[in-house]
């Protein structure tokens, strides 16, 4: 944790971040498309230098971030994580206008009911997350939490999510140990998000969680090859396309020792994902995209693949997802973990393994993850087989 300065009224935290990562691609992937059409950073860093400021209820978090990469210029940007200012109407009624992490609801691997920060839980090494533009009103009391937020306001409907104006609603209650969790969205690309979760501690040793969430429009990067039957195209294919109306859910359960050693067993399903008949039909496209090497110029079959080639950035590659993991805490700031991540449909696996060690000021985190499983599945295709990475934060005060 940042070391906060003397002063009471006005609090300064700054770090510096290295966090390099080492990237091992699959060439023998039937997605792989090497260069010139595909540049992939196989060393790269990223560095970073963080402020954060706090005086009454303002709060500011911001980024000076190089990006570096073998082979290409070095990236400079300045990112404003957070921006906003907490006041108060009444005791237990107050507002926010700014921009500000909204993360929601329950789940580890997983978050359905995370309708506004939409935070990938799986993602390697990732950076500081981005605030969402909002106005907010909320309302506490001793057992209740509401909150009510009209989330990037003036944007309207928006292409992605992360551009998407709505209206959200978001309920909390502690009620005799047990988290309650409920939201309620309105947007125009989601048309209504509703859903509900909670958290149960069992005993000293046992935790179960679960959510579920209704979205009467679901979204889905697809290519549009595979609905109008031709092989080959001139522009990005890759379309986001609607997909009715869905569901989204999540359960697990967690034993964790005396010891400091824990296992988590999490299973969730995620309707914007595709299926495996959906990953099928973009393999037999890719196919036979492959199979006019000779007759067709290279570089429309290395274009047409590498745009589907964007199916393997999604949240999710399958709906259902199984998480097995086994981690440890020293309680000494030493915690390291194993998981492994299944796809049931079509026998997909995702292993992770890695490490954190929290000092005074220091912190220190290290991780690999290998894809594999049967051979004709999503994550044993991927065109990117390895990934190590680590960071090193410093806090300065």
């Amino acid at each position: 944790m940042l070391a906060a300065s003397a002063a009471e009224a006005l609090e300064f935290h700054a770090a510096l971040v290295v966090a390099p990562q080492a990237i091992t691609e699959d060439r023998s992937s039937p997605y792989y498309v090497g260069p010139p059409t595909v540049e992939t950073a196989r060393r790269s860093s990223r560095n970073e230098a963080e402020l954060r400021v706090q005086e009454g209820g303002f709060n500011a978090q911001g980024i000076l971030r190089q990006q570096v990469a073998n082979g290409q210029r070095p990236e400079y940007h300045g990112i404003a994580n957070q921006f906003y200012y907490d006041g108060q109407i009444t005791p237990g009624l107050g507002w926010t206008v700014g921009k500000k992490l909204m993360p929601w609801g329950v789940g580890f691997g997983f978050k359905p009911l995370d309708v506004i920060q939409r935070e990938d839980r799986r993602g390697i090494n990732p950076p500081p997350l981005v605030g969402v533009p909002l106005i907010a009103l909320e309302r506490l009391t001793e057992t209740d939490a509401w909150t009510i937020a009209w989330t990037r306001p003036g944007q309207g409907g928006g292409e992605t999510d992360s551009r998407d104006s709505s209206l959200a609603l978001h309920w909390y209650r502690l009620a005799d140990g047990d988290d309650l969790h409920g939201v309620l969205r309105v947007s125009q690309r989601r048309r209504l998000e509703a859903g509900l979760g909670a958290t149960r501690v069992i005993g000293e040793e046992w935790s179960i969680h679960g959510a579920a969430l209704y979205q009467r429009r679901g979204w889905q990067r697809t290519n549009a090859l595979l609905d109008n039957g031709g092989t080959f195209a001139s522009a990005d294919p890759m379309t986001e396309q609607t997909r009715g109306s869905g569901a989204k859910s999540v359960a697990g359960v967690q034993w964790t020792g005396e010891s400091g050693l824990s296992v988590l067993v999490e299973a969730w399903y995620d309707a914007d994902a595709y299926r495996h008949r959906d990953w099928q039909a973009l393999d037999a496209l890719t196919a036979r995209q492959r199979a006019l090497a000779g007759f067709a110029p290279a570089a429309a079959i290395d274009g047409n693949v590498a745009w589907s080639s964007q199916a393997f950035l999604a949240t999710n590659l399958l709906r259902e997802n199984l998480l097995l993991r086994l981690a440890w805490d020293d309680r000494d700031g030493f915690k390291p973990y194993l998981d492994v991540l299944f796809t049931p449909s079509d026998g997909g696996r995702v292993y992770t393994v890695g490490a954190s060690w929290q000092g005074n000021r220091n912190r220190l985190t290290l991780g690999l993850r290998q894809v594999g499983g049967r051979a004709d599945s999503a994550y044993a295709q991927a065109p990117i087989k390895r990934v190590i990475w680590a960071e090193w934060r410093w806090a300065i005060f």
